[in-house]
């Protein structure tokens, strides 16, 4: 009896502990997110696959997002109901898969480029209208004046992103003291060695072989009058938005040309920077600004603020943590930053997470205070998983390289597949 009371005892036990098992795998298994719609693409590399789907159940992005995942661990597994692992350390459920058309339907190429062709355009001309009517209107002409009477405020000054300068709309002033001319910029600063190293950044430039896509600087003013003593004032081109409060306008991020635009300027600009062996150490989204073409409505993108920029191997004189990569944030949080040389390969980095705030509309450390931004950056890894394009994610992925030496030069960068065409 007592045999068999130990052996039923044992057999409890042994079920209990499979019915535990079975539970936690399949909350384990819950969790895990779910692609539906989804088809294997090709990856940039040769014999890589990627996985395009509408996501559910994933923990930072919303329900019915289309992304694309890293490349496959073991491409035989896309298939249904298979839970497939990725490159970057992802898993996820491949629900229902995408149905295509038939291929015996018959469909006229020329007509359906065409077609595709003018609905792209249609949309670019409503993200434009949409920008335009939500864009600020130009301030009312004031009775302030700047440059001993030279220009004519309009407007309020408001503080600059870092809060160490003034940026107000201008207009020139006729000799009747009248405004006259297009609506300028004018960036106010009483740090006069920091606005005359941005001045001479601009001038080296401007100098080099390679000019990049900089906002138009009208004059750079020292002294900038009696109005305001000890002072320094920039006079620049106006734009309409700078990139960060223009993607909320245009649906959050950016799409199609607009994204691609604004990727080739930023690549344009640190050519030109690194051209004349500047490095920028402040590449961001408030560091381009929209600017419209008055004879077109065309819009472009200008790089603005080389108040930052500092010779390649020297130290930095400031940074921006959400910009900065993870060794110059290990120097900054063991003493060290003063000391750091500057490499091209930072600017690289921030190029990385510049092309994932535009694609994505969000960036890595959105409202995460600059103190952790600057403890988590020593050991972040950055998933790409929702970048919509899967070419442009493997271009993200390989400049956030988290050793420096593993980013790719300016040169590697232009050949990537994402600007093929371009």
């Amino acid at each position: 009896a007592e045999e068999k009371k130990s052996v039923k005892k044992t057999w409890n036990n042994l079920f209990q502990s499979a019915v535990d098992s079975a539970s936690a795998a399949a909350a384990a298994s819950s969790s895990i997110p779910t692609l539906n719609e989804w088809i294997a693409i090709k990856g940039s590399t040769e014999g890589d696959v990627q996985i395009s789907g509408k996501v559910t159940n994933h923990p930072t992005i919303d329900d019915g997002d289309a992304i694309v995942t890293s490349p496959l661990m073991d491409p035989s597994q896309a298939k249904e109901r298979k839970i497939v692992s990725t490159s970057s350390g992802s898993r996820y459920r491949l629900g229902t898969p995408l149905t295509l058309p038939s291929s015996a339907a018959s469909v006229d190429v020329n007509e359906a480029k065409n077609k595709f062709n003018q609905q792209k355009e249609e949309r670019r001309q409503q993200i434009l209208a949409r920008a335009r009517t939500s864009s600020e209107s130009i301030p009312e002409i004031t009775d302030q004046t700047l440059g001993n009477g030279r220009y004519i405020l309009a407007g309020k000054a408001i503080p600059s992103v870092n809060g160490r300068s003034l940026i107000q709309t201008a207009y020139r002033s006729t000799p009747l003291g009248t405004a006259t001319g297009e609506p300028l910029i004018i960036k106010i600063s009483g740090n006069n060695e920091a606005m005359k190293r941005e001045y001479d950044n601009y001038q080296r430039v401007s100098g080099g072989l390679k000019k990049g896509q900089f906002i138009r600087r009208k004059e750079f003013l020292l002294n900038a009058g009696k109005e305001m003593p000890g002072m320094s004032a920039l006079i620049m081109q106006r734009g309409v938005d700078d990139v960060k409060a223009f993607m909320p306008k245009v649906g959050g991020k950016l799409e199609g040309p607009l994204l691609l635009d604004c990727a080739v300027t930023a690549l344009r600009c640190m050519e030109a920077l690194h051209g004349v062996r500047l490095v920028w150490n402040d590449l961001k989204t408030e560091n381009f600004v929209v600017v419209e073409d008055e004879r077109t409505g065309d819009i472009s993108f200008r790089g603005i603020d080389l108040e930052s920029c500092m010779p390649v191997k020297s130290n930095p004189v400031d940074f921006t943590p959400e910009a900065c990569p993870p060794e110059f944030a290990k120097s900054f949080m063991t003493g060290e930053a003063e000391s750091f040389a500057l490499e091209y390969n930072y600017d690289v980095w921030s190029y990385g997470m510049f092309l994932y705030e535009i694609s994505t509309g969000r960036g890595f450390f959105d409202g995460v205070s600059a103190e952790q931004i600057t403890k988590k950056l020593p050991t972040f890894e950055p998933l790409v998983d929702n970048v919509p394009d899967p070419t442009l994610a493997d271009l993200i992925s390989k400049c956030l390289s988290i050793t420096p030496r593993d980013r790719p030069s300016l040169a590697r960068i232009s050949k990537h597949p994402y600007f093929d065409g371009y």
